[in-house]
């Protein structure tokens, strides 16, 4: 691969980034909200690259000098053959995520993974929190329904001994997962701490709905079900639907 070559790639790269954060959210869908100056600045960053091997291609050409990938190649004929021609059909390969940025960009994580990915787990006993009083939820029943991500529901369906949830109407949004056990459905939502990568499923159980398509977002109000016994005990808190809407993908999948 010549040096005009690499220039291309570094440039394709920096408009690949740059366009996946400094123009739209697409960037939501791998990592927090916090990277996008570094992405941006990652992505003008090899964009000014790009642009000055080009550049200094061309001004090379021009004034009719060798490039560094016209100079007599150096040691035996093999390392010739090596170089001259095995490598640069090997380093176009390099093109292939770019152009995948471009016309195939990888959706957000959704059932599969939430099927497959490890659960929040139950606050110890021990833990910080000490399963105490986690404070009033604002409002009234009678204001309407509070709206909560499901983390934060889940958090205080495991930890709140003063059952501040029950008997209250609250909005959730997230997908339909299918429960592999059989019993109903799941509305989730993944939590990642900074990528993709290290995503975890917050998760609600459904049972007195029909179950929808996979990967559809719901918008859901209802009432938690309280369980008998330790909260901290609870593998999937239960939650009863009143009204169930659907509603477009959120630009932040992730919670």
């Amino acid at each position: 691969m010549n040096r005009t070559a690499q220039g291309i790639v570094l440039l394709l790269l920096g408009a690949g980034a740059l366009s996946s954060s400094a123009f739209s959210d697409l960037y939501l869908n791998y990592v927090q909200p916090g990277f996008r100056p570094f992405l941006i600045a990652a992505g003008a960053a090899l964009g000014v690259l790009g642009v000055s091997v080009i550049a200094g291609e061309a001004r090379a050409a021009l004034r009719g000098l060798p490039g560094p990938e016209t100079a007599p190649a150096s040691g035996s004929r093999a390392d010739s053959d090596d170089h001259g021609h095995g490598t640069p059909r090997v380093a176009w390969l390099l093109l292939l995520p770019v152009i995948a940025v471009f016309v195939v960009a990888p959706p957000a994580l959704g059932s599969y993974t939430a099927e497959n990915a490890a659960s929040a787990p139950p606050p110890s006993s021990s833990g910080s929190d000490g399963g105490g009083d986690l404070g009033d939820l604002g409002g009234s029943a009678e204001n309407g329904p509070v709206e909560m991500k499901i983390q934060e529901f889940i958090g205080r369906a495991w930890t709140d001994e003063k059952r501040t949830l029950e008997g209250r109407t609250v909005r959730l949004t997230g997908f339909a997962v299918a429960n592999p056990e059989g019993e109903g459905w799941y509305l989730a939502r993944l939590q990642m701490a900074c990528c993709a990568a290290d995503a975890i499923v917050n998760r609600v159980l459904i049972t007195n709905r029909p179950e929808p398509e996979e990967d559809s977002w719901w918008r859901v109000e209802g009432t938690w079900q309280p369980p008998e016994g330790d909260l901290r005990s609870v593998r999937n808190h239960r939650f009863t639907v009143e009204t169930m809407d659907g509603v477009e993908n959120p630009p932040d999948p992730y919670e």
